[in-house]
């Protein structure tokens, strides 16, 4: 008996690992692979495979939609994605509050990240950091900046960060909101936002973690600057 349990342990710790590589839905789920590939990629049979997942949608931890998949819910990250989202609304915590502890752990991911990052993370991030740079919409960068800091996060290859990153996404959706309506109306704001990105890229490419973390720093430094310009056009005007 204590065999098997610990067989199930090691392949629901398998099925997160497989999990943590993919990118979440905006409803905080990650959708599996199809079953036979998932069986596949595990090296277990569809059957025993099949019992896990029922045990773990029992739990819920898994959700089955017909016609669109089965996907990985994590309750712990939706409890976070709430209490921010209602602790914001009522004003127990600030937007400021929110951003000055996303440049935090902004900071720290990039470098971690730097250490334990692979080729394809670094490609996403350059092709995202190269949209960021090209964006002309404020919908568009608020989506590549949440983004980026969601592949950076599992870059880190913690489930904890990206549990974390995942649990708060609607609210730093809404840090990065408010940052870009501000900075959209100054020219070329976003073009040297993208290359502040490039740069972070580039520092995690070479594996120097405190070059990471001082390029991610000055990605939020970049974006007060750029806010000030604001402040002086209205002043101007």
């Amino acid at each position: 008996m204590a065999t098997m349990s610990m067989a199930s342990d090691d392949l629901l710790g398998r099925i997160v690992a497989i999990a943590v590589e993919l990118n979440p839905d905006p409803d905080g789920r990650i959708r599996l692979p199809p079953e036979r590939d998932l069986a596949e990629l595990l090296g277990v049979q569809r059957m025993t495979l099949r019992e896990r997942l029922t045990v773990l949608q029992t739990m819920g931890f898994v959700q089955r939609t017909q016609g669109s998949g089965t996907y990985l819910a994590l309750p712990n990250s939706r409890f976070l994605q709430f209490y921010f989202e209602v602790a914001l609304s009522l004003g127990f915590v600030t937007v400021e509050q929110i951003q000055g502890a996303l440049e935090m752990l902004g900071c720290e991911i990039a470098s971690n990240a730097a250490l334990n990052a692979d080729p394809s993370d670094f490609n996403d991030l350059e092709t995202i950091a190269k949209s960021i740079a090209q964006a002309d919409r404020v919908d568009a960068i608020i989506d590549d900046q949440l983004q980026f800091h969601t592949v950076i996060a599992r870059a880190t290859r913690n489930p904890v960060i990206v549990i974390l990153m995942n649990g708060i996404a609607s609210v730093i959706r809404e840090v990065l909101g408010r940052r870009a309506n501000i900075i959209a109306p100054v020219r070329g704001a976003f073009g040297r936002s993208g290359a502040a990105y490039l740069n972070v890229v580039q520092s995690m490419r070479d594996r120097e973690p405190d070059a990471a973390r001082s390029a991610m720093q000055e990605c939020y430094a970049m974006w007060r600057r750029e806010a000030a310009k604001v402040a002086i056009l209205i002043d101007f005007e």
